[in-house]
Formats: C-alpha cells, structure tokens, sequence
C-alpha cells in the first residue's frame, strides 16, 4: 500500500510543479510543490497552511469479485485546501483563489493513472503495475474566519505488492 500512496503523492507533486511553480511552501527553511501528506508532517502543521493540498489517507478496502480472491485494493483519499483572500481586495477575493485551486487539482489528477514505483531506492524502481484513481468530489467551500476552505475526495486502486 505504501507504494500507491508515494506513487499518488510524487505524480501529483511533479504535476503541480510543472503547472503552477509558483504554488509552495516552506517548511524548515525549505521550499517545496504546495503539496504535501499530513500522515508524512508535524501533527497539526497543516491545520496553519494556506494555499497548499494537504493530502490525508482513509479507509482501505479489497474489491472482491464473488468466489475470487481479493486482489484489486482501494484507499481513500481527502485533499484538504484553504485560501486566504488578499488585503488589498479586503479578502473580497479568497472565492476566486480557492476557484483556481479547484482547476488545479482537477489539472493535476488528469489523467487518473500513473505507474507504481518504489521511491525507497534512488532511482526510483518502476514496479511494473499502474495505479488509478477517481475524478476528485469537490466538497462544498466552507468559510473559517478569513479563511475559504474545501474538502475534495477520490479512491486510489491499486494492487499489492507481490498479488
């Protein structure tokens, strides 16, 4: 499982980065895609960040075909975004900067697959098996203060190493 979710994490790292490198953030002095995994970070570090994906993983689960055994898996997958409004629109602006984190996410999760790999080693190995994923469900936008903030979720498949 821990190969589909760097997977799933690093293409969409390399996808942010290549469409908007200006969306980052800084954490201990160094500068990173605005992307990051809460399970991977300081406990409560993402609750402080604005303008960047927080990733976070749920429930995993096997598809099972009846009389098969279970080999497909899926995990589920919350995306986490808040915006802050500039001051010189009086905030006014947070409903267009959390617009166009929607049309990034939704930019970055397209296409819906890419190849598992295992990122313990430098190069990364390709594992020979792909992992794919649903179109993000963009929760409604919640107001926190100054802050505009959304919820999207999405299934990642894939199969076990070694299935």
């Amino acid at each position: 499982m821990q190969f589909a979710k760097d997977s799933f994490y690093i293409v969409l790292r390399d996808r942010l980065a290549a469409l908007n490198p200006a969306r980052t953030v800084t954490i201990d002095g160094h500068s990173r895609p605005g992307i990051l995994v809460t399970e991977n970070e300081r406990p409560g570090m993402d609750a402080t960040l604005t303008g960047v994906f927080c990733l976070s993983w749920g429930k995993e689960s096997a598809i099972t075909a009846p009389g098969a055994q279970p080999r497909l898996r899926v995990l589920e997958c919350a995306i986490d975004y808040r915006m802050q409004g500039t001051d010189d629109y009086g905030n006014s602006d947070r409903g267009r900067l959390l617009t166009a984190m929607d049309s990034e996410l939704l930019s970055i999760t397209s296409p819906a697959s890419a190849l598992k790999c295992d990122y313990t080693q430098i190069p990364a190995k390709v594992l020979g098996a792909t992992i794919c994923w649903t179109r993000p469900k963009l929760g409604p936008a919640k107001s926190e203060g100054k802050l505009l903030a959304r919820t999207a979720a999405l299934e990642v498949y894939f199969f076990p190493e070694g299935a």
